[in-house]
């Protein structure tokens, strides 16, 4: 067997008669790749994986409790680290029968020939038949990730990618335990600069997602909280902006003076907040200070010529001004996350 093949991973937590018949599936392909590690993550009932079959290429480790997806999958990285070092990466599969054995071939196939890139095994959310919160998750994630971050992929919360091994080491450096593990995967690689790559699959859904263990307001916000906690600052920031403008352009007639000494005040909260409890601490206060204030001139700057472009349209300051600030806060997400706050250890 060629050692430099990649390795399965199957993270699970109560799984049923279908991890074994995928366990059986997969082993008819094991020219592809190196062994299958599946992470028990704290199940009730432990007859499945007592009935899986002895081979040599397969290992189950466990969980004392159920400890999340993203838990499990750094259990497993930290296992291919650490015993298969020649391993070219990992691929990741759900055992819950949402990803069917000749997708998780067509991932192991795809990279195979690039095993440098991020594969993702992608749905087509376009098709019919597409569960209402499945779609609505998938697309906001998708949206928010070019808009916010400028990552594109079509499918932001897919289970099945391919990962190269270079991405090993700082997932398991993540504190995300959850299903937000994926999605700061995909931040990570785009940190790294690796190339997105994707592969169709066959959307597999049950009547009513029966069989996940996602829990959709629970988990998005989980999901989501960094995003979140960021629009919350921004809102309470883009009050005290406003505000501020308001008064000060309603005394002076100046723009310019206006959204300057307004962007002085709400930046100083902005700052403190986002460095404080939304990214966490980036390097040391003078670096981030600093950072932080060319990024804000900068933004300053591009809310000017929009607001004042807007004017020069015919549209009042009063409205112009918030419409740029759309533009400018999802800018600033960007550049806040990858530039100012990016050593951030939260």
């Amino acid at each position: 067997m060629n050692s430099s093949l990649p390795v399965i991973v199957i993270p699970a937590f109560n799984p049923d008669q279908r991890l074994l018949q995928l366990v059986a599936d997969l082993q008819k392909h094991r020219e592809l790749f190196q062994s299958i590690v599946i992470v028990n993550d704290g199940s009730n009932a432990v007859q499945i994986f007592n009935a899986l079959p002895s081979a040599e290429n397969l290992h189950v480790l466990s969980h004392a409790k159920n400890s999340g997806k993203g838990a499990a999958l750094k259990t497993a990285i930290r296992w291919v680290i650490d015993q298969a070092p020649s391993a070219s990466g990992v691929i990741t599969a759900d055992a819950d029968g949402q990803h069917l054995p000749e997708d998780i071939i067509k991932v192991l196939q795809a990279f195979k020939k690039q095993p440098q890139a991020l594969w993702l095994g992608s749905r087509n959310f376009k098709e019919k038949g597409i569960p209402f919160r499945s779609w609505l998750g998938n697309t906001f994630a998708r949206y928010t990730f070019q808009l916010g971050l400028r990552i594109k992929v079509p499918d932001t919360q897919t289970g099945l990618r391919g990962i190269p091994r270079a991405l090993l080491t700082d997932l398991i450096n993540t504190p995300s335990d959850h299903y937000e593990f994926e999605l700061d995967m995909l931040i990570l690689a785009k940190r790294q600069g690796l190339q997105f790559c994707s592969v169709e699959i066959t959307t597999v859904y049950e009547q009513g997602n029966s069989s996940s263990h996602f829990k959709p307001l629970q988990d998005s916000i989980i999901i989501y909280k960094n995003f979140l906690k960021f629009s919350g600052v921004g809102i309470a920031s883009a009050g005290i902006d406003y505000g501020l403008f308001a008064l000060i352009y309603g005394l002076t007639g100046e723009i310019l003076v206006a959204i300057a000494a307004a962007r002085l005040v709400s930046g100083i909260f902005n700052f403190t907040l986002n460095r404080q409890w939304v990214f966490g601490r980036g390097s040391s206060l003078t670096r981030d200070a600093t950072k932080y204030t060319l990024l804000a001139v900068t933004l300053v700057g591009l809310n000017y010529i929009f607001t004042k472009g807007l004017l020069w349209l015919g549209v009042t300051p009063f409205i112009g001004k918030p419409l740029a600030e759309v533009i400018v806060f999802l800018l600033s997400y960007r550049f806040q996350k990858k530039l100012v706050f990016g050593n951030s250890t939260h």
